[in-house]
């Protein structure tokens, strides 16, 4: 490559460096402040009501497909929640493996006249029609006032349920999502998605902050029932259900915010070609609704959180326009520093993902961890690897657009979430 390549490529690196940089400095700075937005928040709401909440029944909808490996755990640790009005709703959606039989066994075994533990436990089998249409068959059978949805591959935390109820003491509040981990995975793949998601929902708080949270993911969100009721059940013709919905709540001028302290542990992918397949479920799911609310960009509707519109979603495209290029980007700019000897814009890069690590250890939600600044040295190289695998999932949605192809309600080989962090228990 001659001298004028390298510097219209050095160009475009440091205009895209220079503009993920922004943001990331705003999500950084704006971050820590998510804590005293949530207390003054609750501390406002309990003057309210004069230290006496309102009684809000949680219905728990647990869609279900070939889940046999993990579906009793998920149940289990909607039991063993502190809150006491709830309504677990299993939803069989057509299963083909055992999940049937391990539902029915667990109900004869453990059930009083359809109660457990105080809670009571009804279980559905219908034809399979997809994830969105077993939520939506949960929903029309709820009696809550609150529909909280977790995946049939997660376990909440004992005191998710009590923390999101807090929320919806809020009358503006319409929607809450949780804080997803993964669970305990020895793998390489485990670890890196164990810390994408980690800094991923970290930077929610900065979206909590702005009033621009848009996307409730299905392994760990609740909604006033009276939503759809008013805006309509999950649309069943794509299959990021939950960001479809997310941004019809958004579109609609609907309050939404991010729960920190519900916490809910997910079975991350275990091997490479089932995480493509996720990320390719996640990404052609959010073009197609970003097509479908293409008029929330940019938009100076007074219903729409300009944050939303005028920061947030145009970097998420943003972010996507950068993948396009950074792979080969990336190894060209390797390649260029060993054969240059200059490494001033690759130390910049590292030193700044160690910011990142920094901010995350310093503000985490349980306390400051310096597990997360060891690993630095050995993990930061891992993110290359998961960058080629969106890079290949980006381009597998592109051409998915362009034939008008669609995707399936993606499974690979269960393991199941065999411990849970925060009690050391094994499930059964």
């Amino acid at each position: 490559m001659n001298t004028e390549l390298f510097i219209i490529f050095r160009t475009l690196i440091f205009i895209f460096a220079t503009l993920m940089l922004v943001k990331y400095y705003v999500f950084m700075v704006i971050g820590p402040f998510y804590t005293v937005k949530e207390s003054l928040r609750e501390l406002k709401i309990t003057k309210q009501q004069k230290g006496k909440p309102k009684r809000l029944v949680i219905s728990v909808i647990i869609p279900a497909r070939d889940e046999e490996v993990g579906i009793v755990k998920t149940v289990q640790s909607v039991i063993a929640n502190t809150y006491s009005d709830v309504e677990i709703i299993i939803v069989n959606d057509g299963s083909k493996d055992r999940t049937d039989e391990r539902v029915r066994e667990f109900m004869q075994r453990e059930t009083s006249d359809g109660y457990v533990n105080g809670k009571h436990l009804v279980y559905f089998y219908k034809e399979n029609a997809g994830k969105g249409a077993a939520l939506n068959y949960g929903i029309e059978r709820a009696t809550g006032e609150i529909i909280m949805t977790i995946d049939a591959d997660s376990v909440v935390a004992k005191d998710a349920l009590t923390n999101m109820a807090v929320y919806f003491q809020d009358d503006r509040i319409s929607a809450v999502v949780g804080n997803v981990k993964v669970s305990k995975n020895e793998t390489v793949i485990g670890l890196i998605q164990r810390l994408e998601y980690m800094f991923g929902f970290y930077f929610k708080r900065t979206h909590a902050v702005l009033g621009a949270e848009y996307i409730f993911g299905g392994a760990c969100a609740a909604f006033r029932k009276s939503i759809f009721d008013t805006l309509g059940l999950f649309d069943v013709h794509i299959k990021t259900e939950d960001i479809e919905m997310s941004m019809r709540i958004r579109f609609n001028g609907h309050v939404c915010t991010y729960a920190e302290n519900v916490i809910c542990y997910t079975e991350g992918a275990s091997t490479v070609a089932s995480l493509l397949n996720q990320r390719l479920r996640w990404k052609k799911g959010r073009f197609d609704t970003f097509l479908k609310y293409r008029s929330l960009f940019w938009s100076s509707h007074k219903d729409h959180n300009k944050a939303l519109a005028f920061f947030i979603l145009p970097y998420t495209l943003l972010s996507e326009a950068q993948l396009f290029f950074e792979p080969i980007g990336i190894t060209l700019l390797l390649s260029y520093s060993y054969i240059s000897g200059d490494y001033i814009s690759l130390t910049f890069g590292v030193m700044f993902i160690f910011v990142i690590y920094l901010i995350n250890a310093i503000f985490h939600h349980e306390g400051m961890t310096l597990k997360l600044l060891l690993l630095f040295p050995f993990s930061w190289p891992l993110f290359y690897f998961l960058v080629w695998v969106e890079y290949l999932a980006l381009l597998q949605s592109f051409r998915m657009l362009l034939k008008g192809d669609e995707i399936e309600w993606q499974r690979w080989d269960r393991t199941g979430v065999q411990e849970l962090p925060y009690t050391n228990t094994t499930l059964s």
